[in-house]
């Protein structure tokens, strides 16, 4: 009978209340992973069951870590040395309490099964850096729900689930008979108390080991194959709340200041070709999402050289233009692009935008340009607080932004941002009134439409129909629009003028399996069209190119005569031996590319080599024929050196050619 009072008092303690619910968002929490994997498969390629059901067994560890970093204070209300807690009423709180922070968690979990596809990784706190001045969330978040909504609908289920489960045998206030003698009662439930504390510390760091390292977003690597497999170890709960106070880069010592500067220097000390400056104008275009998998031009050779593309406009010019079969861009979002492209500046784990240096001093294009008497506006569709773009363009010294707030909202498409075409449309217009002023101008517009929702003005519903995802109408919807801009401006006086440049920001969905890895995830295009014919038609298949060297290669076509200051190289200027490189990086992974062959950084470590021209899908790691390869030596100090000069100048506040102040 004693034994049977023990258990029906031991079930009702509120010790084991929050024991139970703990277990009960603990399996959510497992069944959200496979849910996660399950919508974003095909992003991990060759996951067996077996690997599968490692990375969940790691992933518990990120579970509780997280549980407990969510519910520590419900932890301490349930065990809590006083005997208030048997009552209805607290329990009643702490049952809110409870189910508030970990429905919270339930929907950050939700949102980022969706986002991973778009940001590549698991959400850390910086999202609310990267969203913070968005005007529009609310309608953003209420298309995702539309578009993705069976992850929705699984998310409801769960959310009822946790309520429907949770476990509160408390039913009326004292409950229970009796409670032992007040000193038995406070000695041993403070030992309870203290118990759980530990066992909730524990919980935090992935262990109790004085030896090991509290967990981290890499420590999820132990559990997985490839880094990219890291986001299913990892829940977003766990990587938001780990990053709220993200430390700076440590600088890892590879050379003194020395060597460093002599093995990669990213000050440029232009040597003059004679002459001035060649003050042509320049027009850049950067496109939305568009990556290199939905060209025509790029892939001719595909399905049996049948496959179309999505953009016979750009196709056409491309025909017209000076274009690089490898063309890389430097990050996977939008907020990489601009840093990359105007300021020489790629991204190296997180975004430089919304990293503790974003108020470093930076050496614009813009600012150089405006510098020797150029006109230099930007403009985007979309309001104007979009990703910080406009306190960005202003810290690289671009003297005008054109956003939604000056167009107006009338062709807006509901979510996101105007409609491309009718964008296009002004701003070939106002290129027409830059050109009737007495400077040259550099102008900068960036597309909209090819972004989620991927919506299309009601009269071209039935015009762009062909493509097997959303993408790929939107994408040969700003395709027309760019055609329309340039049908405004094929007569003016000023076209010969001016260079036009076009890449895009980063890659979009891969939708085509051998664009599916860790190349092809970065490969977009990137071409020169001069009409005035300042450069010649061609399409390079040697020389690489990313998003840093754009502004270096724009400056050494003006023949700028100044310093200045890019991780990139200007792709025309073979007086470098090393020029033909770029460098990108995923998650950690660094990636170094030299003439035909690709190295792979993590932890400051070589982990890959590959032949990518002969590899495209980088299926063949050979790093155990490391000693075959002549120039790796090379190229390890080259990696080496970038990233030590990156991480020491972000540090030092030392980004353009004439340094700044220390921090």
């Amino acid at each position: 009978m004693k034994i049977k009072i023990c258990a029906r008092n031991l079930t009702k303690e509120p010790g084991f209340i929050m024991a139970v619910n703990f277990m009960i968002i603990l399996v959510i929490y497992m069944i959200m992973r496979w849910l996660f994997y399950y919508m974003n498969s095909h992003h991990f390629d060759g996951v067996s069951l077996a690997d599968m059901m490692t990375m969940s067994w790691g992933g518990l560890r990120f579970d509780i870590s997280a549980l407990c970093y969510l519910n520590c204070l419900c932890v301490a209300l349930q065990f809590l040395p006083v005997k208030k807690r048997h009552s209805v009423n607290y329990q009643k709180i702490v049952k809110i309490l409870f189910l508030t922070i970990n429905i919270l968690g339930i929907v950050v979990n939700a949102a980022d099964i969706v986002y991973f596809e778009f940001g590549g990784r698991r959400t850390t706190w910086l999202i609310f850096s990267e969203f913070g001045g968005e005007k529009n969330l609310g309608t953003i978040f209420l298309g995702s729900i539309t578009q993705y909504w069976k992850v929705w609908v699984a998310g409801l289920a769960l959310i009822a689930a946790l309520v429907f489960l949770y476990y509160n045998p408390i039913k009326k206030d004292r409950d229970r008979a009796s409670f032992p003698a007040a000193k038995v009662y406070y000695t041993w439930h403070s030992v309870l108390f203290l118990i759980a504390a530990v066992l909730t510390l524990a919980g935090l760091r992935g262990g109790l080991s004085m030896k090991m390292h509290p967990l981290r977003q890499d420590s999820a690597e132990m559990y997985c194959k490839k880094p990219i497999e890291a986001a299913i170890v990892l829940n977003t709960p766990f990587t938001m709340l780990t990053t709220m106070h993200k430390s700076g880069y440590k600088d890892p010592n590879f050379f003194n200041k020395e060597q460093l500067d002599s093995i990669f220097n990213p000050v440029h000390n232009t040597t003059p070709h004679g002459g001035e400056m060649n003050k042509l104008n320049v027009v850049v275009f950067i496109m939305e999402s568009f990556s290199m998998e939905y060209t025509g031009f790029f892939n001719k050779d595909k399905d049996s050289g049948h496959y179309q593309g999505y953009t016979p406009f750009l196709d056409s010019l491309m025909s017209k233009s000076y274009c690089f079969e490898y063309g890389f861009a430097n990050g996977q979002r939008s907020v990489d692009c601009m840093p990359a492209a105007f300021a020489g500046i790629p991204r190296y784990i997180d975004p430089y935008c919304y990293y503790v240096y974003s108020n470093n001093t930076l050496q614009g294009l813009p600012q150089m340009l405006a510098q020797e008497g150029y006109n230099t506006a930007f403009y985007h569709g979309a309001p104007n607080t979009t990703l910080g773009f406009k306190a960005f363009t202003n810290s690289i010294g671009f003297e005008h932004y054109y956003g939604m707030d000056e167009y107006g909202d009338k062709d807006f498409d509901g979510t996101w941002a105007i409609f491309d075409e009718p964008y296009l449309q002004y701003f070939a217009r106002h290129t027409k009134e830059y050109a009737k002023k007495s400077k040259p101008f550099f102008l900068t517009v960036f597309t909209a439409s090819s972004h989620e929702p991927f919506a299309l003005p009601p009269k071209y519903k039935k015009t762009f129909t062909r493509g097997d995802i959303p993408m790929h109408r939107s994408i040969s919807y700003t395709d027309h629009a760019i055609k329309q801009y340039f049908e405004q401006v094929k007569n003016e006086p000023w076209l010969n003028n001016t260079i036009f440049v076009f890449t895009a920001d980063h890659c979009g969905v891969a939708h085509r399996d051998d664009y599916n890895n860790d190349m092809g995830r970065f490969l977009i295009p990137i071409f020169f069209y001069t009409p005035g014919g300042q450069l010649p038609v061609k399409c390079d298949s040697t020389r690489l190119i990313q998003q840093t060297d754009i502004t270096p290669t724009i400056l050494g076509l003006l023949n700028y005569q100044r310093p200045y200051f890019s991780f990139g190289k200007d792709v025309f200027d073979m007086s470098d031996q090393y020029v033909n490189f770029v460098f990108n990086d995923r998650n950690g992974t660094s990636m170094y590319y030299l003439d035909d062959l690709m190295i792979e950084y993590r932890n400051n470590k070589l982990v890959g080599i590959y032949q990518f021209k002969n590899d495209f899908s980088l299926k063949h790691n050979l790093i155990n024929e490391k000693h075959s390869f002549e120039q790796l030596p090379l190229m390890q100090r080259r990696i080496e050196a970038m990233l030590q000069q990156y991480i020491t100048r972000m540090r030092d506040n030392n980004l353009t050619a004439t340094p700044s102040s220390p921090r």
